[in-house]
């Protein structure tokens, strides 16, 4: 029996009437970008995320680069991230006119190490401040990933931030929806970046992103970006960017917005599920830390012949993804960083081990049955 990857037919079928509705609403006011459908959505996105302010914007690369733009750092500051991350986490440094430092991650959850981070500054501490001893640049910030749905130990990470006169940035577009022990995805740090791609737990039809903080000034500045840095028309305080988000992305969001916690119970019960079909299986299951709800964007194994292990997956109709085999630190580029291979062993052990298995709310239990015959089947052999 053929399993997809990710399957969103149930979940637009479901939503389709009420997304509709809200689209011809649109279409009759002409109210095409931000607006009231928009706004509407922050409210209760910001809600969701415990944060005082929700500024929706067009992509989760943009709400990335403005988390770390609004921080206001000098340019050509060094940004602590991980290297197991998509690039978009890395271009947004670069956008803001910053460096990435690459880090290295903790061995259970792959999100960003504290102890990693606390290394690096004892390490690099100089009379000028921390530097990177790869670009020179001084380390200025802090940007953790929760990675495949799980929140990283932002808790730590802010009283390191802290301790050192860091900006934290969370990068939290895997994660909608999640908790840590100290409060949910969107909650911490200077800002919090969401993307609302189709393939995420809360995804759009089309592109879409958004930045959470608890700022007040920080979201006057992050609303100012985002409309070429205007908060009134034609008057312009500083250069911006067109980061605006559509209505029609608004209206689809709201709507969805009423279900995130039932379609991550699903792929939450789905994860459980695969915990018990793959016991004894030479497979290394995902790891949810105590007090965490995470809510398996990804549900990310590893394997000893991750590639051999997804060819034969795929000869059975069973789809099956990498996140993500190369890291950022190896990646072309990021060349003229200087890193080799061997520098972030977690990193790199993450990227050439892990398969990510179909997952999705609506993944049933008789595929989930048929994924975990073939993986025992193939890793038998």
């Amino acid at each position: 029996m053929p399993v997809p990857f990710l399957d969103l037919k149930k979940q637009t079928a479901m939503i389709r009437d009420e997304v509709e509705s809200e689209f011809r609403e649109i279409i009759d006011t002409g109210w095409f970008v931000l607006g009231p459908k928009v706004e509407a959505f922050e409210n209760g996105f910001a809600e969701l995320c415990g944060a005082r302010h929700c500024i929706a914007v067009s992509s989760g690369t943009a709400a990335v680069h403005l988390g770390i733009w609004s921080c206001d750092l000098p340019r050509g500051s060094g940004i602590m991230v991980p290297a197991n991350t998509f690039i978009a986490t890395s271009e947004a440094i670069t956008l803001a006119g910053q460096v990435p430092v690459f880090v290295d991650v903790c061995p259970d959850t792959y999100n960003l190490s504290p102890t990693e981070v606390e290394g690096f500054i004892s390490e690099n501490r100089t009379g000028d401040g921390i530097v990177d001893p790869k670009s020179g640049a001084t380390v200025r910030g802090i940007v953790a990933v929760d990675l495949y749905g799980q929140v990283a130990d932002l808790p730590r990470l802010q009283e390191i931030a802290d301790e050192n006169g860091l900006a934290l940035v969370e990068d939290a577009c895997q994660a909608h929806g999640a908790h840590s022990g100290s409060g949910p995805a969107g909650s911490f740090g200077n800002a919090a970046a969401f993307s609302f791609y189709p393939g995420k737990n809360m995804g759009s039809w089309g592109e879409g992103g958004a930045v959470t903080t608890n700022s007040d000034e920080t979201a006057s500045r992050i609303r100012m970006l985002r409309d070429h840095g205007s908060a009134k028309k034609y008057h312009h305080d500083v250069e911006g960017h067109n980061y605006r988000m559509s209505a029609f992305q608004g209206a689809a969001l709201g709507v969805k917005l009423k279900y995130i916690d039932q379609w991550n119970d699903g792929r939450r019960a789905a994860a459980a599920r695969y915990a018990e079909l793959l016991q004894g299986v030479d497979l290394e299951l995902p790891v949810e830390l105590d007090g965490n709800r995470h809510v398996y964007h990804l549900y990310a194994a590893h394997a000893n012949d991750r590639d051999a292990l997804r060819d034969a997956l795929g000869e059975q109709g069973i789809g099956a993804g990498l996140h993500y085999p190369i890291p950022l630190h190896l990646q072309p580029a990021y060349a003229h960083l200087g890193y080799e291979r061997g520098e972030l062993p977690v990193c790199e052990y993450n990227a050439d081990h892990n398969i990510t298995l179909p997952m999705f709310p609506d993944l049933a239990a008789e595929q989930q049955e048929e994924v975990a015959r073939a993986v025992a089947e193939i890793l038998s052999k």
